[in-house]
Parts: C-alpha cells; sequence; structure tokens
C-alpha cells in the first residue's frame, strides 16, 4: 500500500501569530503568540473571553481522531481526511501524525493552503478545469518530485481543456487524475458506465495524463428512510466497483503502480469499506482511501444520527461532540423565553440549530439545563431559546450548547480556543477560510 505523509507539516510561522483584537472572543490586552496561548492560565467560563465563544474540547477531538485511525487500521484502508470541515493546518497534523494518508481539498484555493505548510499529498475532490489552477498545480509538481496529487475527472471536454492547459507548462510528469461517478440526479460524475468508459479512453489517449483511480461521493445521496439512503448508495458503490473491474480489464490501469479507488464521508464509511474493502482480483493492487472530515469534532444531531460509530457499528466506541458554543442570557423578555448572545454569525444553522446542554450562573459550576430547553430560531447575532420558566436562568448566565454540522461551524472562527474538560485553554486553532 502506498507510503504515509512523508514530511512533518510546517508550522512555525503559524505558531508566532499574534493573538490580539482581531481574533473574537479572545482576552483583550497585550498580544501574545498563539504557541503560548496555553501558559496564560485562560479558562473561557470565568469571565475572562469575550462571549459568545466556540470551544473545541480537547479529549474529544483526540478520542475521534484515534477511533477513526483505528478503524482504518482495523480495515487496511487509507484516509485523506476531507480538510474543508476544519481548514485547520494544526488539527491536519494531528491526523496526519495518528496515520493519515493524505488530505483531501474541495477547491484550488484549499490546495494551496495545504501546500504553504508542506502538505506532500493531495487529492483535490473535485474536476480541474481553470487554466490558472492547473498551471499552478503544474509548477508545483515540477518543483516538488515528491508532491502526490490527483484531481478528478469526469468528461472528456475536461480531459481536453486539461491537455490544453498543461500543453502550456514545463511539466515533465503525467497528472494523475481519477474517474469520477456519480447517481442521477447527484452531483459531479459519470451516470453510466459507457461515460465512464469514455472518459478513461480519453485519458489513455493523453501523454499528459495517467489514470490512477475511480472516485465517488456517496454523501450526496437521500432516501425518506435511512433503509432507503443505505440501500441507495449501497447500488452505487456496487456500480463502482464493477466499473473498477471493468477498466482494469480494458487495460486503462496499465500506467499506474496501483489503483486508487475513494469513497466515503463522515456519515456512511462503514458502506463503503463493506462494498469496496473486499479482496480485488485486479492487474494491480488496490487502495482504498476514506474522505471522512466532520469524524473529527462530530455533532450533536445530524451526524451524531448518522455516524456509523457506536449506531451501525455498535461494537465500537461512539464518536463525541469536540464543538461547543458559549453565548450570554442576554434578555429574559417573556416567561418561557431566553435571548441568547449568539446567532448566524457564530453557529451552524444550514442544517438544524444548536442544542442547548449547559448553563452556568456567575462563579457557579456549569449545570445541566432541563430537557424543555430548545433553540428554535436564529438571527445575525441572537438565539431564541424555549425555557421552562421555572428554569433558574438569569440575564448575565451563560449557556453551552452543541451544535450540527462542524463543516459550517468551522467556517465563522478564525481562532478556535481548545479547552481541557474543565474549561482551562490549553491551545488554540487557527481556520484559514
Amino acid at each position: 500500500m502506498a507510503r504515509s505523509q512523508a514530511r512533518s507539516l510546517n508550522l512555525d510561522s503559524l505558531l508566532e501569530e499574534p493573538v490580539d483584537w482581531r481574533y473574537k472572543s479572545f482576552p483583550g490586552g497585550q498580544a501574545v503568540p498563539l504557541r503560548s496561548v496555553g501558559t496564560r492560565g485562560w479558562n473561557v467560563l470565568d469571565g475572562e473571553f469575550m462571549l459568545p465563544v466556540m470551544v473545541i474540547k480537547d479529549s474529544a477531538l483526540r478520542h475521534n481522531i484515534e477511533l477513526m485511525s483505528s478503524y482504518c487500521r482495523d480495515h487496511d484502508v487509507l484516509l485523506a481526511p476531507h480538510g474543508k470541515t476544519a481548514m485547520s493546518p494544526q488539527l491536519l497534523k494531528l491526523q496526519l501524525e495518528a496515520g493519515a494518508w493524505a488530505v483531501t481539498a474541495a477547491t484550488m484555493s484549499q490546495v494551496r493552503i495545504w501546500r504553504a505548510f508542506d502538505v506532500d499529498r493531495v487529492i483535490l475532490a473535485n474536476e480541474l478545469v481553470e487554466p490558472a489552477s492547473v498551471r499552478w498545480v503544474a509548477n508545483e509538481l515540477r518543483d516538488d518530485p515528491e508532491f502526490d496529487f490527483y484531481c478528478l475527472v469526469d468528461s472528456v471536454a475536461e480531459v481536453r481543456l486539461l491537455e490544453t492547459a498543461l500543453g502550456d507548462t514545463a511539466l515533465d510528469r503525467p497528472l494523475q487524475v481519477l474517474l469520477e461517478v456519480g447517481p442521477v440526479g447527484g452531483r459531479t460524475g459519470c451516470r453510466t458506465p459507457e461515460q465512464a468508459l469514455e472518459v478513461a479512453r480519453a485519458v489513455d489517449s493523453s501523454p499528459r495524463l495517467i489514470l490512477a483511480g475511480v472516485e465517488a461521493f456517496e454523501g450526496v445521496i437521500g432516501s425518506k428512510t435511512l433503509g432507503g439512503t443505505i440501500d441507495a448508495i449501497d447500488a452505487l458503490l456496487g456500480d463502482m466497483r464493477a466499473l473498477v473491474l471493468k477498466l482494469d480489464g480494458a487495460g486503462h490501469f496499465a500506467k499506474t503502480p496501483q489503483v486508487i479507488v475513494t469513497a466515503g464521508g463522515s456519515a456512511f464509511p462503514d458502506r463503503v469499506v463493506a462494498a469496496l474493502g473486499r479482496p480485488w482480483d485486479l492487474s494491480r493492487p488496490v487502495a482504498l482511501v476514506l474522505r471522512s472530515g466532520c469524524y473529527l469534532t462530530h455533532d450533536a444531531i445530524h451526524y451524531q444520527h448518522l455516524s456509523p460509530f457506536g449506531g451501525r457499528i455498535p461494537e465500537t466506541a461512539p464518536l463525541e461532540e469536540a464543538l461547543e458554543a458559549w453565548g450570554v442570557v442576554l434578555s429574559l423578555p417573556e416567561p418561557g423565553l431566553a435571548l441568547i448572545g449568539f446567532g448566524k454569525r457564530d453557529v451552524p444553522h444550514d442544517l438544524e440549530l444548536p442544542v442547548p446542554r449547559f448553563v452556568k450562573s456567575g462563579a457557579e459550576k456549569a449545570r445541566r439545563l432541563g430537557d424543555g430547553a430548545s433553540i428554535f430560531a436564529v438571527n445575525d447575532q441572537h438565539a431564541y431559546m424555549k425555557v421552562d420558566p421555572a428554569e433558574e436562568l438569569g440575564v448575565g448566565d451563560v449557556v453551552g450548547c452543541g451544535i450540527s454540522h462542524p463543516c459550517t461551524a468551522f467556517d465563522k472562527w478564525r481562532l478556535i480556543p481548545v479547552v481541557d474538560d474543565g474549561y482551562r485553554v490549553i491551545d488554540a486553532i487557527l481556520t484559514y477560510f
């Protein structure tokens, strides 16, 4: 199986970033370098931070990284975590140190960020058609023989665009591409085996490209029931497996030393392993690559419901929620209604709204909120929380919430404190959105 990430990420310049007034929530005063944040003795719930604040709980984060790493080792699959979830070099470094094989990117801007920190293997899980982006990748590949890069193709037109753009560069090695397949009505990807074979033949005819494998993303498939969704995902992955066999039989992988087969978002990696992790009878070795991203911090509703860990894979430990949002009670204008000081600028709201869990009054320890508490609406900077009128809640109390959908949580925070189980700040992570 392919080598692991060869080089350690270079975070020296990142860790010298001054933490100052530019980063919401962090205490005021003299700027301190990021690398020393954990020595300041800060606690996000002791009145030093300007709320709202989103935190990463260190124990849950490390549990999730190790759980996914162990799962991949146990099933002999590679992991290329989707970097778009957090866009944090510090968190990616932890994932790579735990055995991740590569990082996945969704855009060329993301690829450029990972390269700035010396990541040497990137899967662009998207089509590459812009001439400027092709030229930039070609320059990176030419200047760094260790850089291992893959992008997706799903049309003959794209193959021709790549050929033309690469013809204007001095790249002296072929670009590795993965043939993308997708469901009807889904996102990108060839819809039929005939289309896929036509694209494969176009790649074969190009001296500038190598067909390195096949890719799909099953996360766009949905049905009215979870069972129906799983059946549709299994059907797509079964068709993908059949296509890989057909491509190999036709000699389309003759130029690559191994065949990359990759799928698997955060909700259904177990279905990918079940369909594509079985032994293959191909002309060359197969590397199965999962591209899950949201497992890193998990969430309170969406992935809590869909994740196989502790659910569809009951023999595994469950993932843990590592993200929490804390806001202050600004007003109690009516019985049973509290206005909390965070909103769309601070918390994800595209799938589900935050889930109130804790309340802290003054110097008291945080306690559990009653089961009747719920956030039912958010404005730009306010959240509307329904609460039992008998709940002991006061203006100035702080409320802690679980969130849903990590991908739209991280992008709202440029710097996020990492806390221990007592909410003491032990580090902070920068994001690059």
